[in-house]
């Protein structure tokens, strides 16, 4: 899925299953964010991903350059939560609710 969601006119992609080995294994993003899984993302440098160090694991959005956790920001408790909320709120750019380590 790939396009911009209304009334929030923001760009949503989420990565068809067959590419996620792919994505996940580009720019050593494993190495940086270990327990991560990426699943989409912004279609510019934002990415989408699950933080697998916490249970259950929330979506975060993380830049291609970012170095650490620190720099996600969180987005849903969980993907059907994202889709419900993303219409109307689309990104968030603050990191209003800190990741635990």
């Amino acid at each position: 899925m790939s396009r911009f969601v209304h009334p929030a006119d923001d760009f949503l992609m989420i990565n068809d299953v067959a590419e996620l080995i792919d994505v996940n294994e580009a720019g050593e993003f494993q190495q940086r964010f270990p327990g991560s899984l990426v699943i989409g993302g912004d279609g510019s440098r934002e990415m989408l991903t699950y933080d697998f160090r916490q249970e259950p694991p929330p979506l975060v959005l993380i830049d291609v350059s970012a170095q650490e956790w620190s720099s996600a920001i969180h987005q849903a408790a969980s993907l059907s939560a994202l889709l419900d909320q993303f219409p109307e709120s689309g990104w968030k750019w603050d990191d209003s609710e800190p990741l635990s380590p």
